[in-house]
């Protein structure tokens, strides 16, 4: 009597090895489902990025969206920890392209934006010259308005 009982046991148990993953994955695909109907992503957390955030993070087609929408590409917004500098940072988008080294994305806002005003261009331009990023500065040269000045005495980092 237990010999027939173990048979039945082990017979039992390759439809049921063969039928366990599917029904997991089933399980985990629900899951899923529910959530995207929630509204979250089903793979991955998606946090929404700023326009700053977008240029540091090289995230060209967000910077030209968020452009169109009528965001100002000279106003400054947080950068949240570790996507450019160990500590949150206020940086205007520009700002955020040279202090990540991303020359299209300077190009990029200066192309899809409204020309800076001369003391704005100045900020932008010193703060590149004090990264010595020669591209950004050849970049910036090329939108120099009329008025605008190379006099960087007083200019600082805006990060630390």
């Amino acid at each position: 009597m237990e010999r027939a009982l173990v048979r039945r046991l082990i017979s039992a148990c390759p439809p049921i090895g063969a039928a366990l993953p599917p029904a997991v994955l089933g399980v985990i695909t629900l899951v899923m489902l529910i959530d995207a109907i929630g509204g979250a992503h089903p793979l991955w957390r998606v946090d929404p990025v700023n326009l700053s955030e977008a240029a540091a993070l090289r995230d060209q087609a967000t910077v030209v969206t968020l452009i169109r929408q009528g965001e100002d590409p000279y106003a400054r917004r947080e950068v949240r920890a570790d996507l450019l500098f160990n500590d949150r940072a206020e940086l205007t988008p520009i700002e955020a392209a040279i202090a990540a080294g991303r020359t299209e994305i300077v190009e990029i806002i200066l192309w899809a934006a409204p020309r800076p005003q001369p003391a704005v261009w100045t900020q932008l331009r010193c703060v590149s010259q004090l990264e010595h990023a020669e591209d950004i500065n050849a970049v910036l040269d090329r939108y120099r308005p009329d008025s605008a000045s190379v006099d960087c005495s007083g200019v600082s980092r805006p990060w630390k």
